[in-house]
């Protein structure tokens, strides 16, 4: 029996009258289990017994979309000027002028490999 499936049997036998012990160790289920799944059918969502994201909803140490945009604007501006660095320190610098708190060089660097702007050659042995 599949485990949503396992869940809705549970809450049935409860509703028709039998104890909560004798349905979740005959289920060989744990009472927090139990419990668990009777407060999300008592809630009255209609998919009570569906498995629910554990992401987390909020990641307050997350890179905002406006710091990576700034960074890849930032890379971008400075790779088309002549003689320019263009790595993570230029970047941090460049960004700290114009009055922006940014974060890491290596949060920096992950940016710009994920957005495929780091370039590789023998001065930058790095690929920044």
């Amino acid at each position: 029996m599949m485990e949503q499936e396992i869940r809705k049997t549970a809450i049935n036998r409860f509703i028709q009258g039998e104890k909560p012990k004798q349905i979740y160790e005959s289920l060989d289920r744990s009472k927090p289990w139990f419990f668990k799944w009777l407060k999300r059918y008592q809630s009255g969502d209609p998919n009570w017994f569906k498995n629910k994201s554990r992401v987390p909803k909020h990641s307050p140490r997350a890179l905002r979309p406006e710091d990576r945009k700034r960074i890849i604007e930032t890379r971008r501006h400075l790779d088309a000027q002549r003689f320019a660095q263009f790595g993570p320190s230029a970047i941090k610098w460049e960004l700290k002028k114009a009055g922006y708190q940014l974060p890491s060089d290596s949060t920096i660097k992950r940016v710009l490999r994920a957005e495929g702007l780091v370039k590789k050659n023998s001065l930058h042995p790095q690929g920044c």
